[in-house]
């Protein structure tokens, strides 16, 4: 029944899919030149059918709106319509705005107070990452592809370099898709590879403007080094006059235009596109701009609600640089297109077969478990959108030849497609790895098992810190119960151990997500274990299963603000689903009934300034954790 429906969606689909796309490539004749809804609008029919195709191997979108745009681009070059479709320049200019609306969203993901948390594992890992990468890949240009003098002549270096940085970036866009997805956001693996996502976006960006001082058609030329010294000195102004920006203006505003999803979607856009257009007057990068004023945006109390407004702003700008890029692809005869498929194949496997192992040594050096470096060698062993961005520009400046931006589009579409089929098996891949990296667990447990503080037996377990959390294990110290804290925030971890000395409450730093850890600490052999977690449900499962199959008799709870989450918790087996808003409405309702029946001068009176003494305690005696309860 269902192969039958798929084929008929299938069937369906293609019928639209093929008569658009032909219909997109065929209007230019009737339309003039420079035409852009007719085409514009069946490319994107296409693009939304060949998504729906796409979704169901679960593949990413990418995929369909590059290749809706080759089948258009190369149908118009195929009938002589050219620019008659849509116009250079107008191609151009979506990949202009496509680069900044997705630079700007790229800062809006920047976390720096998660960087600086766990700067340790980021450096190495992230630094390691690139700088390895990068120089392999360097030398597969030079033995592999021939780049050199001789090929690419005085700007064979810039060549490399830059062909290099291509296969090194991974992509914010796949990376972060995954571990929504997957619900690995809150992981030790997801916070990491968040944190070299970052990393590598300013690479990128820095990349980018060096590669705009190279352009041929700017005016005047000097030495490159002082070039490059200039992009340095007027970044470091920019980010200057934006943390004053931030600190002085931008928050205030903000907080104003919070009040009205419309004018906060409309400044934020604004905002992001404006200092772009600035940046571009006095002749810098208007991507590096948007970069940056979205890395200030992140900055402030209102992130999420940004995010959750411009988030369509991101996918209109990967839909219009795909298309655009599908579009103006380069076409060879057939043995140039046969050589760049079999090296882009050859460079896919080596980036998505050797990313593994490299995260694995990494992780090794700083002292990271297998499972976590595991992860994010599995998640993070594709290639970018940058490096497509990277690619456009460098073959308009003249830095990549045709063959060179063909090999480099194949390597990015062909691990974003081996990259995603892997994304759904990293559990059992892992599984099937897992004894061969328990080495990396016994090393990386050394020193927590030096300062071992509780027993792993008949104690209370409780997963991710907050107000809930913080309320349970007061109640289980307070009846002389040993308490383990389990939380992936250091702060958390440290203030328990300069505060707490006296408490049966011990917090460790633990991957709460991670199997291994619940093995670590005898989940089984516990008297209870609580999990808090705010984004957990596949793991939560995973320890439903767990205790049945070790020890079905511990009691497993969970939270969860879901009437859907909370159904599909006790079919996978909890003892009882913490449901927050269930219990906050009944709670309330007692509240309510308590105080309807007094004056309204009086109502609520009594208990909001209970509520507000008693929060303004936890305040001062948690100090600058506060804010994350």
């Amino acid at each position: 029944m269902l192969e039958r429906g798929f084929t008929r969606t299938l069937a369906a689909l293609v019928m639209i899919a093929l008569p658009a796309i032909t219909w997109a490539a065929g209007s230019g004749e009737s339309s003039g030149p420079g035409s852009l809804v007719v085409p514009l609008g069946m490319m994107l029919l296409g693009a939304t059918v060949l998504a729906i195709l796409l979704s169901y191997v679960k593949q990413s979108s990418l995929l369909a709106f590059i290749g809706v745009g080759a089948i258009g681009g190369f149908y118009a070059k195929s009938i002589g319509a050219g620019d008659e479709l849509i116009s250079k320049e107008l191609m151009s200019a979506f990949i202009d705005i496509g680069i900044i609306l997705l630079l700007f969203m790229a800062g809006m993901e920047v976390d720096i107070k998660g960087m600086i948390k766990r700067w340790q594992l980021v450096l190495i890992n992230g630094a390691g990452q690139i700088t390895i990468l990068l120089v392999v890949s360097m030398g597969l240009g030079i033995a592999y592809i021939g780049i050199g003098a001789d090929t690419f002549g005085d700007g064979w270096f810039a060549t490399l370099i830059y062909f290099g940085l291509c296969l090194t970036l991974s992509s914010t866009i796949l990376v972060i898709g995954t571990l929504k997805k997957t619900g690995q956001m809150e992981t030790l693996h997801g916070q990491i590879a968040l944190g070299l996502m970052v990393l590598q976006d300013v690479v990128a960006v820095v990349a980018l403007a060096i590669l705009l001082s190279l352009d041929p058609s700017r005016e005047g030329g000097g030495s490159l080094g002082l070039e490059v010294a200039m992009i340095f000195v007027k970044m470091a102004i920019l980010i200057v006059i934006l943390y004053f920006f931030t600190k002085y203006v931008l928050n205030a505003m903000f907080k104003y235009l919070a009040r009205s999803s419309e004018l906060l979607f409309i400044g934020a856009l604004g905002y992001g596109m404006g200092v772009g257009g600035l940046c571009e007057v006095v002749s810098f990068s208007s991507g590096i701009g948007a970069f940056f004023a979205g890395a200030t945006l992140a900055a402030l109390p209102y992130r999420h609600e940004i995010e959750d407004k411009v988030e369509p702003l991101k996918a209109f700008g990967v839909i219009l640089f795909f298309i655009a890029l599908g579009f103006d692809l380069p076409f060879l005869d057939g043995a140039a297109i046969v050589g760049g498929l079999s090296t882009g194949v050859v460079l896919t496997l080596y980036l998505v077969i050797l990313t593994v192992p490299l995260m694995l040594f990494l992780g090794y050096m700083a002292k990271m478990k297998g499972r976590a470096a595991f992860m994010i060698g599995a998640i993070i062993n594709q290639s970018s959108e940058f490096s497509l961005m990277l690619a456009v520009l460098c073959r308009q400046f003249g830095i990549f030849n045709d063959e060179l931006f063909i090999i480099v589009t194949l390597v990015v579409l062909l691990t974003f497609f081996l990259s995603s089929l892997g994304h759904q098996f990293l559990d059992p891949m892992y599984q099937a790895a897992r004894s061969r990296l328990l080495f990396m667990d016994k090393r990386s447990m050394e020193e927590e098992e030096e300062h071992e503080e509780l027993e792993m037996e008949d104690h209370v377990v409780i997963l991710s810190f907050n107000e809930l959390s913080m309320e349970i294990a007061d109640f289980y110290s307070q009846n002389n119960q040993k308490v383990l804290l389990l939380d992936l925030d250091p702060d958390i971890t440290d203030y328990f151990k300069k505060n707490h000395s006296n408490s049966n409450i011990v917090a460790k730093y633990a991957d709460m997500q991670d199997p291994d850890v619940w093995e670590h600490f005898a989940f089984e052999k516990a008297r209870i274990v609580i999990s808090c977690l705010d984004e957990g449900q596949e793991a939560e499962i995973g320890i439903c299963h767990y205790l049945h199959e070790k020890s079905d008799h511990v009691p497993f709870l969970a939270a969860t603000s879901s009437h859907e989450e909370a159904l599909e918790l006790y079919e996978a087996g909890v003892r009882y689903a913490i449901q927050t808003e269930y219990l906050a409405s009944k709670s309330f309702r007692d509240l309510f009934a308590q105080e309807m029946d007094k004056d309204p001068k009086d109502a609520f009176r009594e208990v909001g300034k209970e509520h507000f003494e008693q929060t303004k305690q936890i305040q001062e005696g948690m100090g600058s954790i506060f804010s994350l309860v």
